[in-house]
């Protein structure tokens, strides 16, 4: 039912109707934002790259082949934008605001059971290394560790919506995490 009312609403988008664009930008731009949060990582750069993303999405229209499922498209001209954007720029963090599963945000993995303010000292400080320790990964390796364990997808997902094959994927995947246990076990004295 949802495939053909976004069906209908890009036939309209191509024909230039800029109702259905508003309202197929209304139906999607949160789902956008929260996955450029996820690649971005700040409020601030989210909604960069939700604009950049957004303007992508309608310019690919014409590219975009009917009959097929809308929102992995969307997914992947999102990806790819951000992928664009970030390479531009800078290098960016990730908000521990970011949400890892509904109504829990990341940093509130961090946070501890305890009223004692040293240890939820101790926790703040984890956050905060865990923080940089993800900042300071690359942007590839970023993208699928959050695509990966933030959005749930499969290693062929993300080598579909990356434009990367699996091999590659599991070779950032794998290097992100090595980068995330060096880092923490250097700062907190674990092995492995």
């Amino acid at each position: 039912m949802e495939d053909n009312a976004d069906q209908n609403l890009i036939i309209r988008c191509r024909e230039g109707d800029e109702q259905a664009w508003r309202q197929l930008l209304a139906r999607y731009e949160v789902y956008v934002y929260r996955l450029c949060l996820r690649i971005g990582g700040s409020r601030d750069e989210a909604l960069d790259l939700t604009q950049e993303a957004l303007v992508k999405v309608l310019t690919g229209l014409s590219k975009y082949q009917l009959g097929r499922p809308f929102k992995p498209w969307l997914r992947q001209v999102t990806v790819n934008a951000c992928l664009n954007c970030l390479r531009r720029r800078a290098p960016t963090t990730i908000s521990l605001e970011q949400p890892v599963a509904e109504d829990i945000v990341l940093g509130d993995t961090l946070t501890g059971n305890t009223n004692d303010p040293v240890d939820a000292a101790e926790w703040q400080d984890a956050r905060e290394v865990l923080r940089q320790a993800i900042n300071g990964l690359s942007p590839q390796q970023r993208l699928v560790l959050v695509m990966r364990h933030q959005e749930g997808l499969s290693y062929e997902e993300i080598a579909v919506t990356t434009d990367l094959p699996i091999g590659t994927v599991k070779t950032h995947l794998f290097r992100a995490r090595q980068e995330l246990r060096r880092k923490l076990g250097s700062v907190y004295e674990w092995e492995g």
